[in-house]
């Protein structure tokens, strides 16, 4: 099961309110949770969590990626055999690839 940790810009609710659910969820179980580029949703006019959260929690709780997800990351030099990315600047070929399906290439 997956969830959107988000919040809408009136709510009394910020990231470290994010963070914590996000870290709680995590240790509760949750498989999936919704990823937006910067963390803010400007088509819905929310804040969610970014694609480094994901990271952040698979690092601090000990956790690796989906089997078929890990494969492609590794595929394409994005992650080390010990479950960590690996950085862009050690892996020249991932870095224009990310460029290139971003538009930015």
């Amino acid at each position: 099961m997956g969830v959107d940790i988000c919040y809408t810009n009136h709510a009394a609710a910020d990231g470290d309110d994010m963070d914590s659910l996000l870290t709680l969820l995590g240790v509760a179980g949750v498989n999936f949770i919704m990823g937006v580029p910067g963390g803010d949703d400007i088509a819905l006019g929310y804040q969610s969590t970014s694609f480094h959260d994901a990271l952040y929690a698979r690092e601090v709780l000990g956790l690796r990626p989906a089997p078929e997800f890990e494969a492609w990351l590794q595929g394409v030099g994005l992650l080390g055999d010990d479950g960590l990315m690996t950085p862009l600047s050690a892996s020249p070929a991932a870095g224009r690839m990310l460029a290139d399906m971003s538009g930015h290439g």
